[in-house]
């Protein structure tokens, strides 16, 4: 009886032990390897832009080398509906411009409070312009006084762009009427005369506006971007759109701003490293869904800290990893 005794009171113990223990040890678990998920969402835009068939093209290159976790690419608002729903744990994976972002996490407007993101790999560059019918006779952005331009879908950074590209050149908001379409229901409204010119932010050659060159003469219009620069609180930098690349008269301006995927910090560090090793051995299936896919790189920590990204620790490891850290 004695032993019998002596057993139960060590089984209560032992049991009592284990209860009391065993969260301290699942939680040093988790800080080394969260759970992973079941389904992973990328938020990317409108089809018509680059972010989408980018975004599918990892969900493709993840569900072939990733297994037990379904991925899946999903058309959103752009880059404001990505870090917003980020936020709000819609999505794991999203595509913004790095200004938008940087906005995010800063709570600047249109962000109501601040969004804690971690940053992953740039995507590519993505260049805002102005389009218009070339006869239209319209060949500059300050010739868009009194006229109707398509800034975007609600919610995307287009909205932020095209009124500050206005701005710059003197035209305020109540100065002309902004129209919020996806790209390529932009491209039909300029091509249907619903719109006089539309804003398009994304990898070039874009296609909404490749789509609409093939319907009729284009123009991107041109503007100073020194002065966009000045108004600013971004330091972004100018670039020229050839003549060339839509079989215009002329070269046109445009905005550069780094497309850049980020990432949920709830993402277990062992699987993103999995995901961006992937992405990296797979440039040339980016690159056959969008040839704007050949800029995919990483950041080193100079970048990285210049626009206070905190970088995802598993996306560290592999730079790092690859001597880009």
């Amino acid at each position: 009886m004695k032993l019998q005794k002596l057993f139960l009171v060590l089984m209560v113990f032992a049991i009592t032990f284990g209860l009391n223990a065993s969260p301290s040890q699942e939680k040093s678990g988790s800080q080394k390897a969260a759970p992973r998920p079941n389904f992973i969402s990328i938020g990317t835009a409108s089809a018509a832009g680059a972010y989408y068939p980018l975004g599918v093209a990892m969900a493709n290159i993840w569900n072939k080398n990733i297994q037990g976790i379904k991925f899946n690419a999903q058309e959103t608002g752009g880059g404001v509906a990505n870090m917003n729903m980020l936020h709000n744990n819609e999505i794991e994976v999203g595509i913004a411009n790095e200004n938008i972002a940087y906005d995010a996490m800063k709570g600047n407007p249109p962000f109501k409070q601040q969004i804690k993101v971690q940053g992953g790999w740039v995507l590519n560059d993505s260049m805002a312009v102005l389009v218009a019918l070339k006869k239209s006779g319209i060949k500059k952005v300050s010739d868009l006084r009194g006229k109707k331009v398509a800034i975007g879908a609600p919610g995307s950074s287009a909205n932020v762009f095209g009124k500050l590209i206005l701005k710059a050149e003197g035209i305020e908001e109540n100065q002309f009427t902004p129209t919020f379409l996806g790209w390529q229901e932009s491209a039909d409204a300029l091509s249907d005369g619903f719109v006089d010119a539309a804003l398009m932010v994304g990898g070039q050659p874009f296609p909404a506006i490749t789509s609409l060159a093939l319907r009729t003469p284009v123009t991107i219009l041109q503007f100073d971007t020194e002065k966009f620069r000045k108004l600013s609180t971004y330091p972004y930098t100018g670039g020229k759109i050839p003549a060339a690349m839509y079989k215009s008269d002329e070269d046109g301006d445009a905005v550069v701003i780094r497309s850049i995927v980020y990432l949920s910090p709830k993402l277990p560090e062992d699987l993103v490293y999995e995901m961006v090793k992937t992405i990296f051995a797979n440039i040339p299936a980016l690159a056959q869904a969008h040839p704007s896919g050949n800029q995919t790189r990483l950041l080193s920590k100079k970048e990285a800290d210049e626009i206070s990204l905190e970088i995802h620790p598993g996306v560290i490891r592999y730079a790092k990893e690859v001597g880009k850290w």
